[in-house]
């Protein structure tokens, strides 16, 4: 495995791959890795971290339990209900259900104070929702958005774009933003959407876009482009069931974003005793943090003074794995008390050192080999590991990028040797981890490029292509074709040997000509 620890530093959700954020969860605590979060502005609930997939590896929660913001959101929330919403995700749900179970969602984060609008678009748009006030009204907005079905056709963006702006203008609230969701592959009738969005973006409106389904999709240059004008967030995803979190996650961001910009005091806690000796001279306040409370089972080290009593240092053991989180920026913007902070390099080196772990011990090893599509995984160990490892049997597992662990069975095939084979996919990585009591030896990502016989090298493909071209030939790929394929004709040039021919007549014609010549002046002296 190479990397110990992973650390997101201010970087917000959607920058992030889903499948990597997935395999985080394995990666801590099976692979027993470190994971580290560092506050900012693009951080934790601000975000978009709010019911992400390493939400639970977190040792503090971004949900909100008290009313901070000093002034309430409006929000727009476009959906697609064109024809390909219809379409079924698993589980007895259409993509539309679960649109509209992310919708229910980021009704449900709202504040009592907050407004929203509920568009349904088609090739026109359909209020379900008119801008109202959530706090007395939000069971019944829930009860509505739910029932939203499919109507066929596409999705006209223009349309649905300016219907939403057209409801945020009745909004008295001081920050208003609008979601759209759109499929990425049917996001049609574009219409004037640039200057539509630089009126909003004049006004203090924002936007961003929930996509379903890949940045390489058709429409998905369109939806980004539109996010980008609209200064918001671009999230594509094509599993349908991961959008009641990506709704949360947006709505958690913007209309509950729990970056505190204003300097804070700052006091420590014996909570660091737990993983250092000496506990460092602790700045005296910060800049700015993410709010966010402290999680059951977790540590704090550094706390706030204010009336939060917010964690700014925590972490826990998940696992065979460590997690921390630090909720003010060490770098950037609202980071200079932290940049002038005496101890800062050794507080960062502590805890890093703390959650990248230990070494692999000594005597103990692991070794991994792709045979076709087998995975052979064996554990080498000497004679110091033998009665630990009679006393606590070694355990492995494995999973994909994005899944949970599958164990492994172990095969004893000479004292200090065991191995443990499993089937690959073609195409699909695993990675995996081998577990000698408390000691994890973690291994991969590993995985086969398809099956044996097209498991090639791209460069050494490139080169038979140029062989087959400069000798004539071509590229076949069907066996049965090569053998039905006519003979090639050849037509050679013959003009180099008629030019061959023609220099010798000259040269014989030269030859003769003097040759008679001296033929001549000898039979001319002769009479004379």
């Amino acid at each position: 495995m190479g990397a110990r620890l992973v650390v997101l530093n201010n970087v917000p959700v959607n920058r992030v791959a889903s499948e990597f954020l997935r395999a985080l969860d394995f990666f801590v605590r099976e692979q027993a890795g470190g994971l580290l979060m560092v506050g900012g502005e693009n951080s934790f609930g601000s975000g978009g971290y709010f019911s992400s997939a390493i939400d639970p590896l977190l040792p503090v929660s971004m949900e909100l339990r008290k009313e901070h913001r000093k002034l309430a959101t409006a929000m727009a929330l476009i959906l697609d209900r064109s024809g390909s919403m219809a379409a079924s995700a698993g589980g007895g749900q259409t993509k539309m259900d679960l649109a509209n179970a992310g919708t229910a969602r980021a009704i449900e984060l709202l504040g009592n104070f907050d407004a929203v609008t509920v568009q349904a678009v088609d090739s026109a748009p359909h209020e379900i929702v008119a801008l109202a006030q959530v706090g007395p009204n939000r069971e019944r907005m829930v009860q509505s958005v739910r029932r939203i079905v499919s109507a066929g056709g596409g999705i006209y963006v223009y349309e649905g774009l300016k219907a939403g702006w057209a409801q945020l203008q009745k909004a008295e609230t001081g920050q208003r933003h609008l979601v759209l969701f759109a499929d990425a592959a049917d996001a049609e009738e574009p219409g004037d959407y640039v200057k539509l969005l630089a009126e909003m973006r004049a006004a203090g409106v924002t936007v961003s876009v929930i996509g379903l389904g890949t940045d390489k999709d058709v429409d998905a240059a369109f939806l980004q482009d539109v996010a980008a004008k609209g200064g918001g967030r671009i999230f594509f995803t094509k599993d349908a069931a991961e959008l009641p979190a990506i709704f949360a996650q947006e709505t958690v961001s913007v209309a509950r974003s729990a970056f505190i910009k204003e300097p804070t005091g700052a006091q420590g806690t014996p909570g660091w005793s737990q993983i250092a000796g000496r506990s460092p001279q602790w700045l005296a306040g910060v800049d700015g943090y993410n709010l966010s409370y402290l999680r059951e089972g977790a540590t704090a080290a550094l706390v706030t003074t204010d009336e939060y009593q917010g964690p700014l240092v925590a972490m826990w053991a998940r696992g065979a794995g460590r997690v921390a989180a630090v909720s003010f920026p060490l770098g950037g913007a609202y980071s200079t008390k932290a940049r002038m902070w005496p101890d800062y390099g050794d507080f960062v080196q502590t805890l890093t050192r703390w959650l990248a772990g230990e070494d692999a011990p000594a005597g103990l090893a692991v070794r991994t080999e792709v045979r076709g599509e087998t995975l052979v995984v064996e554990l080498l160990h000497d004679e110091t590991w033998t009665g630990r490892i009679a006393r606590t049997p070694p355990v492995a597992s494995l999973a994909t990028l994005g899944g949970t662990g599958r164990p492994l069975i172990w095969e004893k095939i000479e004292p200090g040797r065991f191995r443990a084979s499993a089937a690959l996919e073609p195409e699909q990585a695993v990675r995996g981890v081998v577990r000698v009591g408390a000691t994890a030896l973690a291994f991969g990502p590993v995985g086969v490029a398809g099956t044996a016989e097209w498991a090639f090298d791209r460069e050494a493909v490139k080169a038979l292509r140029q062989l087959a071209l400069r000798s004539g030939g071509g590229e076949r790929l069907d066996l049965g074709a090569i053998w039905r394929a006519p003979r090639r004709s050849e037509v050679r040039s013959l003009r180099f040997w008629w030019l061959g021919a023609l220099a010798l007549v000259v040269i014989a014609e030269a030859a003769v000509t003097r040759w008679d010549l001296r033929r001549l002046r000898r039979w001319r002296g002769r009479w004379r």
